[in-house]
């Protein structure tokens, strides 16, 4: 009888515990949008392009700063997301080759509820940043590693779950009842890009293409799966957001992301552009492909 009553206690406990450690998906949040660290002389090639400039997508121009050193900043906006593209100077000096993953949620104000959902996964620190702009506040969650001062610098990159303010919709004059169904990402980048983006090629990433160390893969994966990323074989899959083919490599020289594929608004010829020996761009038909060597 002792022993009967010794296994029921073991069953329920277990029963117990398997509830306890039940995952919990993150707040619905959108691929907005990828960093990518580049040389003076594909930053200014890019920046100079007249293709770049007047068909491809909306380019902006900015300098950003991150604890008080400048980030020089360009901006390509498509339809439904953007590319970051910072040159390897000032704050991301001697980053040349370093990349970002970046979504935001369609809800505002969530940022908690993404923190606890990735928590789930990944068991080092994780932080919540705050960055202010001049019309919205945005809270960014990533991975808190310790910084050597004395160690070179070399590519990296990283995953980063953000979420804007409720009042940073409000400045933007979005309404209640669209931050009540959640912001997509075409209606943020309408807001953002206005008119001027109608007949702009760049529509949306469609596929990332990484090349990460071992420590990168169990922060990227560990932040993809609270999104609702489905993982087989190093290809992350989701039901609306770009899949993203990671491979893991100790190569401190590769560029983080080998290729970016994209869907573009309308059919274009089959076009390609050699920025320099390390990025190129090819369009052809509905798609297009950033090459970074």
């Amino acid at each position: 009888m002792k022993s009967i009553l010794v296994v029921c206690l073991i069953v329920f406990f277990c029963s117990c515990n398997n509830k306890a450690i039940e995952v919990v998906e993150g707040p619905a949040s959108d691929l907005s949008h990828i960093d990518v660290i580049l040389d003076s002389a594909t930053y200014e090639a890019i920046k100079n392009d007249p293709f770049m400039q007047t068909e491809f997508g909306v380019l902006n121009i900015d300098t950003a700063y991150y604890g008080g050193k400048p980030s020089y900043d360009l901006y390509l906006l498509g339809h439904l997301s953007f590319l970051h593209l910072s040159l390897a100077k000032g704050y991301w000096k001697d980053q040349e080759g370093s990349g970002v993953v970046v979504f935001q949620t369609r809800r505002p104000g969530v940022i908690d509820s993404v923190l606890n959902s990735w928590k789930q996964y990944y068991h080092d620190s994780l932080k919540i940043y705050t960055f202010k702009g001049h019309d919205f506040v945005l809270d960014e969650v990533m991975a808190w590693h310790k910084t050597d001062s004395l160690k070179p610098k070399e590519p990296v990159i990283f995953a980063n779950l953000t979420s804007y303010s409720a009042d940073a919709y409000k400045n933007w004059g979005i309404s209640d009842s669209i931050v009540d169904a959640g912001l997509s990402l075409k209606v943020f980048m309408e807001g953002w890009g206005g008119d001027a983006l109608v007949n702009k090629l760049f529509y949306s990433l469609d596929e990332l293409h990484m090349a990460v160390n071992s420590v990168e893969f169990i922060e990227i994966r560990s932040a993809l799966l609270p999104i609702g990323y489905t993982e087989s074989d190093g290809t992350f899959t989701h039901r609306y957001n770009p899949t993203i083919y990671i491979t893991t490599s100790e190569d401190k020289t590769r560029p983080k992301y080998s290729k970016v594929k994209f869907r573009l608004n309308s059919a274009s010829l089959e076009k390609e552009i050699v920025f320099s020996p390390h990025a190129t761009l090819k369009l052809r038909g509905d798609e297009g492909w950033f090459i970074f060597n």
